[in-house]
């Protein structure tokens, strides 16, 4: 991923987001990544002041990774079936870190394929950068485009937080939506609120 970073980036190590990956714990190589909003901004070079999210390959992982964040006084802010939410202070900032449970992964690519929109497909591994196929052509264009309806009344939610970032949402991606419904109505999952 610096790597990538550098070639746009003279200073990467300076990058807000290792910053704060450097004060809080350690990504268990293999059992967890970080991914979502933080890696998208830090591509798009925006401010990052969205949540970090993580996903897990086990509860063991997950559990054990939470011990971790209140030894290094996190504060648990919120929980529910879905997800586990702590605030710590990094660097006088407060920073929103969740630990996704509404599901455990094999691997890197199992996790980008649970994402709804393609510019939300980006994983850190710890070392390396991962992306769903058409991730960074869309992010470039700030074009939303459907990956995989699962949870629908939090994908429109998520479509409404997107375009307020100046990402565009055509017919298109609306259209997408509406057939995935007609196809299979239960992924309305009206009564899921996926993480935001």
């Amino acid at each position: 991923m610096k790597d990538f970073l550098a070639r746009y980036n003279n200073d990467v190590d300076e990058l807000e987001l290792f910053k704060v990956l450097e004060e809080i714990p350690k990504i268990v190589k293999d059992k967890m990544w970080l991914a979502g909003g933080a890696i998208r901004r830090t591509l798009i070079q925006n401010e990052l002041d969205s949540d970090f999210d993580f996903f897990f390959k086990d509860k063991e992982t997950l559990e054990s990774y939470a011990k971790l964040l209140e030894k290094s006084k996190a504060r648990k802010t919120a929980e529910n079936e879905h997800q586990v939410t702590y605030c710590l202070d990094v660097k006088g900032k407060n920073r929103i870190i969740q630990l996704v449970r509404i599901n455990y992964y094999q691997n890197p690519e199992s996790v980008l394929d649970s994402f709804d929109f393609t510019i939300t497909q980006f994983l850190f591994d710890g070392d390396n950068l991962y992306c769903g196929k058409h991730s960074l052509w869309d992010l470039a264009r700030r074009k939303l485009a459907l990956h995989k309806l699962t949870f629908g009344v939090a994908t429109m939610r998520r479509l409404i937080k997107y375009t307020k970032q100046d990402f565009t949402a055509c017919a298109g991606v609306m259209q997408s939506i509406l057939e995935a419904v007609v196809e299979d109505p239960s992924v309305v999952n009206a009564n899921v609120q996926y993480i935001d």
